[in-house]
C-alpha cells in the first residue's frame, strides 16, 4: 500500500483516543484508513454497544456506507491516538486505479467482511431456529398433555353420561310398572266403592238390624273414594316423572353426541401437535447445519 498515493488522494486527519469518528446510522460517504494509531468498531443493538473489531495500521473502513451510500452500520471510535487517511468517492476510484495493492486490498477485506457477516448471519439464524425449535416442542408437548387430559376427561363424561341413561330407564320402567299398580289399585276401589253401595242396599233393605252395617258400607266406600283419589295423585306424579325423565334422556344423548364429537376434534388436534412436533424436529436439524 502506497502511503504517499494515499495521502495525496485523500485527507488526512488526527483524532485523539475516545473520539467518534462516526456513529451507527450516521449519513456516510468517505472512508477511512488507518496510518497510525488504532480504531475500535462497534455495533448497536439493543442499547448496547457490541465490540466487533479491533484495526491498526493499513486496515480500512467505512468503504461499505461509501460503496452503497447507506448509513454507517456501527459505531468507530479512537483507541489510541490515530492518523487517517479521509477519502471520498472520487479519491477512492482515482486510487484504485493508482494503488493496484490498496485495491486488491479493498476487495479482499471486502469479501472477508461478507463471508464473516454471512457466517455470523447463518450463525444467528441458526440459533433463532433452535430456539424456535425448542420452544415449538415445549409447547407441542405441553399442548399435547392437556388435549389427553381433556380426552381422558370427555371419556369419563360419556361413561358417567351413558350410566346416567340406563339409570333414567330404569327409572322409566319402575314408573310403568307403578302405573300398572295404580291402575291395579283403582279397579280394586271401583270394586270396593260398588261392594259399599250394594252393602248399603242391603242394610237399608234389613232395616234397624242393618244400620251397623249401613255404617261400616259408609266407611268403606268413604275409603274407596280416598284411594281413588291418592292414585289419581300418584298417578298425575308418575306422569310427570316419565315426561322429565324423557327430557332428562333426550339432554342426555344430545350430550353425549357433543362429547363424541368433542373427541373427534381433540384426535384431530393431537395430529396437529403430532405435525408440529415433527416441524420442530426438521427445524432443529437445520438449525443444526447452520450452526
Amino acid at each position: 500500500m502506497n502511503e504517499q498515493l494515499l495521502k495525496e488522494a485523500g485527507q488526512v486527519i488526527t483524532k485523539q483516543s475516545g473520539e467518534v469518528i462516526f456513529r451507527s446510522g450516521d449519513a456516510g460517504e468517505d472512508m477511512y484508513v488507518v496510518l497510525k494509531g488504532s480504531v475500535n468498531i462497534f455495533l448497536e443493538q439493543n442499547g448496547s454497544s457490541i465490540p466487533v473489531a479491533r484495526l491498526r495500521q493499513g486496515d480500512f473502513f467505512g468503504e461499505m456506507s461509501l460503496l452503497e451510500g447507506m448509513p454507517r452500520s456501527g459505531t468507530a471510535i479512537v483507541d489510541q491516538a490515530s492518523e487517517l487517511v479521509m477519502l471520498s468517492e472520487d479519491s477512492f476510484r482515482k486510487l484504485m486505479k493508482e494503488d493496484i495493492v490498496l485495491a486488491w486490498r479493498v476487495m479482499k477485506g471486502l469479501s472477508s467482511r461478507i463471508r464473516s457477516t454471512n457466517n455470523e448471519l447463518a450463525k444467528q439464524i441458526g440459533n433463532d431456529l433452535q430456539e424456535v425449535s425448542k420452544l415449538l416442542h415445549e409447547n407441542a408437548q405441553g399442548l399435547s398433555g392437556s388435549i389427553v387430559h381433556i380426552a381422558a376427561s370427555a371419556g369419563e363424561i360419556d361413561t358417567n353420561e351413558r350410566q346416567l341413561a340406563q339409570q333414567i330407564k330404569e327409572v322409566q320402567v319402575i314408573s310403568k310398572d307403578i302405573g300398572v299398580m295404580l291402575e291395579f289399585i283403582r279397579n280394586v276401589a271401583t270394586q270396593t266403592h260398588i261392594l259399599g253401595l250394594n252393602a248399603a242396599i242391603e242394610a237399608a233393605r234389613s232395616g234397624e238390624h242393618g244400620r251397623g252395617f249401613g255404617v261400616i258400607a259408609e266407611e268403606i266406600r268413604k275409603l274407596s273414594a280416598q284411594s281413588k283419589e291418592n292414585a289419581e295423585k300418584i298417578a298425575d306424579l308418575t306422569e310427570q316423572i316419565v315426561l322429565n325423565m324423557d327430557k332428562i334422556t333426550s339432554s342426555s344423548e344430545n350430550s353425549a353426541q357433543r362429547i363424541n364429537e368433542q373427541a373427534d376434534a381433540t384426535n384431530q388436534m393431537v395430529a396437529s401437535v403430532d405435525t408440529m412436533a415433527g416441524l420442530a424436529v426438521r427445524l432443529s436439524a437445520i438449525a443444526s447445519t447452520l450452526t
